[in-house]
């Protein structure tokens, strides 16, 4: 016997907000209205709109491929005299896109009426589907929704547990907080397929004010995010009903419910061969919230992480299909924490993350259970992005102290060179006169080499406030700096070449030059990883500029300070190169024991 089921919604009110993204929702040189006395109705005037968008159309091609459902349909409840085109995109082998039209349609309801139109599913390529209005005069839209139909038998009851590490994010919890209480822990169709466990680690959260049938806040001590997500991970395997799923979700983040129905839709009419499958939410940015920072990344063979996408503007409607590309499998993938659900015949008491504090916890989780992906248009948040908050004391100690660590335990990644993206940018630092970035870069070889009793033992609270001391200060941006400022060209980059790029690697940018010789220009470089052969040759002085904040540190040649960190740099990589193997097998010896639930209740006391 088969059901009849609403796979996803149309978002429309958040549409009638004026903040950059109404592309995301509908495209048109006319606004969608949403009158505040009548809130069942949006308004439609005269004209075109078009819903092939990021959240409004159907992504077909991955509801085929990964789950049960079938015979598709778009609903729509309105009134009003219009034409509906509904119409599909695929890309070819090519990499071009192609239209498809399935279906036109011309309405005339006088009355609020319910209209459906049927997808033909079994007979087309398109992998998007979506559909444009034509308006003959202003039209009342109250409902929408893609809906299908599937076997009962092929219907599962997924329990989701959310679980989110908050530290001292009070306004962002409680927003958050009061949005899923007013939608889906009141939606009958989402709210017995969720509960949520806020891990506070400030113990700032008064539960009392929180804690109810679906939601409870768990107070922790501070050991940062892989801490917080593993007592999450730990709350959800104890709890009264056992989930079948934990959605590990950042605290200061933004989202649409919407996305939990989409979630939860996915894994109800889920294949049983993508049970182990993890679905990767993207991470949009909060500062240009059209753009998608990631919803997969990569560990590349370079030692950097990123994005295996290009950065969509997800108001255009090319990116909302090319942004639909399954990816091939790949052992060096990841998914963020920020949004991210994994089954709990991964998430398990005997397969915890590890103690990373934080950063890196998640690519190594990924890594380390030989992660797959589902990804879909619409399931996402909002987050900062990473740009516009760098901080030494985090990437260049905290990230690869740790990325040193998850290469050397999971041998499958061995290819990854992260001692070596190390030296490079301990150079680079050098040649800025970062000398600073420098000896954090090397903590982070010094720590690796202390072994896992190190790790398994630091207090990082303690170690993360004594990193950020031992980090340049930046300082507001004063008149009298502000013309040592090139903002204009401030992100612009070049490379050396010939004679000038020997002079400067020869001499390292004036350091073994005799002072009088030595460059004495000043110049300007983005802070945190700006770096520009052609900007630094013959400086003597760099300011390295946080323009969104304004804010800025000066750097400035030190033969000194050069003399020292190079001897320290040059004794520090005999010791990686002697010291590897044995404290390599060291770290996979303890390996289990740290990710064990015994390990981790001693850890978080």
């Amino acid at each position: 016997m088969s059901q009849k089921m609403i796979l996803q919604k149309l978002i429309i009110d958040s549409a009638c907000v004026s903040d950059g993204t109404e592309g995301m929702y509908y495209r048109s040189d006319l606004k969608i209205t949403k009158p505040l006395a009548e809130e069942a109705v949006c308004f439609m005037r005269k004209g075109y709109y078009d819903f092939s968008t990021y959240f409004n159309s159907l992504s077909l091609g991955k509801w085929r491929k990964y789950t049960n459902a079938r015979n598709y349909y778009l609903e729509l409840e309105m009134k009003g005299k219009f034409e509906l085109d509904l119409m599909g995109h695929y890309v070819d082998k090519n990499n071009v896109i192609h239209k498809e039209w399935l279906g036109k349609y011309s309405l005339n309801l006088t009355e609020r009426e319910h209209v459906i139109f049927p997808i033909p599913w079994e007979i087309i390529s398109s992998e998007v589907i979506a559909f444009q209005i034509f308006t003959k005069k202003k039209c009342e839209f109250y409902d929408g929704y893609y809906s299908i139909e599937v076997n009962e038998a092929d219907i599962r009851d997924p329990f989701i547990t959310l679980a989110t590490t908050t530290f001292r994010k009070e306004e962002y919890v409680r927003k958050n907080v009061n949005l899923l209480k007013s939608t889906v822990f009141r939606d009958n169709d989402l709210k017995n397929h969720f509960s949520w466990k806020i891990i506070d680690n400030g113990s700032t959260l008064d539960p009392e004010e929180f804690n109810d049938d679906f939601i409870e806040v768990v107070p922790n001590r501070n050991v940062g995010g892989s801490g917080g997500f593993s007592r999450g991970m730990i709350e959800a395997l104890n709890q009264g009903k056992r989930p079948t799923h934990i959605l590990l979700m950042d605290d200061d983040v933004y989202f649409l419910p919407e996305s939990f129905r989409r979630i939860c839709m996915l894994l109800s009419l889920l294949k049983p061969e993508y049970d182990d499958y993890f679905i990767s939410g993207a991470m949009l940015e909060i500062s240009q919230r059209n753009i998608q920072h990631e919803d997969v990344g990569m560990f590349r063979l370079t030692g950097e992480h990123g994005p295996t996408k290009p950065r969509y503007d997800l108001n255009l409607w090319d990116s909302v299909i090319r942004n639909e590309e399954i990816l091939e499998e790949d052992e060096h993938q990841y998914s963020g924490w920020w949004f991210c659900c994994i089954p709990t015949t991964i998430a398990r008491e005997d397969n915890l993350p590890l103690p990373f504090f934080i950063r890196g916890d998640d690519v190594e989780y990924s890594i380390r259970n030989h992660a797959k992906f589902i990804t879909m248009n619409g399931i996402c948040i909002w987050h900062e992005g990473f740009g516009t908050k760098f901080s030494g004391s985090m990437e260049l100690y905290q990230v690869h102290r740790n990325d040193l660590i998850l290469q050397t335990m999971n041998k499958h990644i061995s290819d990854i060179t992260v001692i070596e993206r190390i030296r490079k940018l301990f150079w680079e630092e050098i040649f800025k006169f970062n000398y600073k970035g420098c000896n954090l870069l090397l903590d982070a070889i010094e720590d690796f080499l202390k072994g896992p009793e190190f790790i398994k033992n630091l207090d990082g609270e303690a170690c993360m406030k004594q990193k950020k001391a031992e980090d340049n200060q930046l300082q507001p941006i004063t008149d009298d700096v502000r013309p040592f400022i090139d903002y204009e060209n401030l992100y612009a980059s070049a490379p050396l070449s010939g004679l000038k790029l020997k002079m400067y690697g020869h001499f390292v940018n004036g350091h073994k030059l005799p002072e009088a010789f030595a460059g004495k220009g000043v110049t300007s470089i983005p802070y945190g990883w700006g770096y520009s052969q052609q900007k630094l040759y013959k400086a003597g002085t760099v300011y390295a500029v946080d323009p969104v904040n304004d804010l800025y540190v000066k750097y400035t040649r030190d033969r000194q300070q050069y003399a020292k960190t190079v001897s320290r740099y040059e004794s520090l990589m005999k010791r990686y190169d002697a010291e590897y193997e044995q404290v390599a097998k060291a770290y996979r010896d303890e390996e289990k024991m740290m990710e064990g639930k015994t390990f981790w209740m001693a850890y978080l006391q």
